[in-house]
């Protein structure tokens, strides 16, 4: 879930289900830095080795592929799946012959909900690849007893999203086999990966959790990618949302969506932190159907409420402009979104924009496209 350079806050159960999925892992993206496999785990030898489905088939109503945005805390492509469950608790087992590094439990408080505990659970299936579940509604009574307390290493309590959490983590060295149980889901399952093998590109690495780590933001992954079939094409052909929308390859999504010298990817609110994403901006495609593209709005536009906007982007002209093309300093861009919103769009550099909502109607001439005083500048 959250790595420990990051501030901390973890997972919870959230409410509806719609265009913008999921809620999951507050921190951000990345699994925890500074965390390394096992001493003495081979590295990976196959492309696929996992062998066992974490829940049973039947039990998954659809998969939310990776890149999916949540404003305001995932104001960002998210960095993992999301497996949404059929029936209210599921049984999670190993998906093979497991080394269990980490276990976290979350509290969470406020919010006008009930309390809540969940637990995240990372393990190393081989020394190249670090998978991490959340979510994980309660821990098997086996595999608890094997933890031990966890009550050891808990981070002051975090506020974001209206809720206030609190972790604590424990270092373990736990060995599982193929099918062994874990716990079980709520209604939700996060699913995390890190490849060491796998470098994606950042257009300003300095923002990331971990630059250099071997399971740090560089080397976000896919999970369904290490399943041997037919589990691995089974997992892949739920895909989407619970509308049986199914996503376009490729299928398991996109995080790092940054271009240089581009409006495209994510751009940060000057003098906040990475962590948490509330304050941030996102300018991207959407996760199940990339042929949208989605201002990702976080907490900083006043003109526009943190949300999602949709549009259907083209790869020419002033009026709704594809992100990876907008790459003209100083021009204006004219964008007629969901929500019944126009929103202007300016590179001020090419490390520097400007946004701003200016309410209903259509773009019309870009001589009469202004900011006014209340746009708001980003930086990379």
């Amino acid at each position: 879930m959250v790595p420990r350079s990051k501030a901390p806050a973890l997972v919870v159960a959230c409410g509806a289900i719609g265009l913008a999925l999921g809620c999951g892992n507050h921190g951000g993206n990345g699994g925890p830095t500074g965390l390394g496999p096992p001493g003495g785990l081979a590295n990976c030898s196959a492309p696929q080795f996992l062998t066992t489905s974490l829940v049973l088939f039947e039990n998954i109503r659809f998969i939310s592929p990776l890149g999916n945005l949540n404003p305001p805390p995932h104001t960002f492509p998210t960095d993992h799946l999301y497996f949404y469950m059929a029936v209210a608790t599921a049984a999670i087992v190993a998906p093979g012959d497991i080394v269990v590094t980490e276990v976290l439990v979350q509290h969470r408080t406020g919010g006008g909900q009930p309390d809540l505990d969940d637990y995240s659970v990372t393990f190393f299936p081989c020394a190249d690849v670090m998978i991490q579940l959340g979510h994980v509604a309660r821990l098997g009574t086996q595999f608890s007893a094997k933890v031990g307390a966890l009550d050891g290493e808990c981070a002051a309590p975090y506020p974001t999203g209206g809720f206030t959490y609190q972790q604590c983590r424990k270092s373990v060295n736990v060995s599982m086999a193929a099918g062994e149980a874990i716990g079980v889901t709520g209604g939700t399952l996060d699913v995390f990966a890190r490849d060491r093998r796998v470098n994606v590109s950042w257009a300003n690495p300095a923002r990331l959790s971990d630059a250099v780590g071997d399971f740090g933001d560089r080397h976000v992954a896919c999970a369904i990618d290490y399943f041997v079939a037919p589990i691995g094409d089974q997992l892949r052909s739920k895909l989407g949302t619970q509308g049986a929308v199914r996503r376009t390859p490729p299928v398991c999504g996109d995080v790092a969506q940054d271009v240089v010298n581009t409006a495209a990817g994510r751009w940060f609110q000057p003098g906040s932190p990475t962590y948490p994403e509330d304050p941030h901006l996102a300018l991207a495609h959407d996760n199940v159907v990339p042929s949208l593209g989605v201002f990702s709005v976080g907490t900083s536009i006043p003109s526009l409420p943190a949300n999602v906007y949709t549009f259907p982007p083209v790869p020419i002209g002033r009026t709704n402009l594809d992100f990876r093309y907008v790459a003209t300093v100083g021009e204006i861009i004219c964008y007629t979104v969901s929500r019944n919103q126009r929103v202007l769009l300016q590179l001020v550099s090419a490390v520097r924009l400007k946004v701003e909502g200016i309410g209903p109607g259509a773009c019309g001439d870009p001589g009469t496209w202004a900011f006014s005083a209340g746009a708001v500048e980003f930086e990379r």
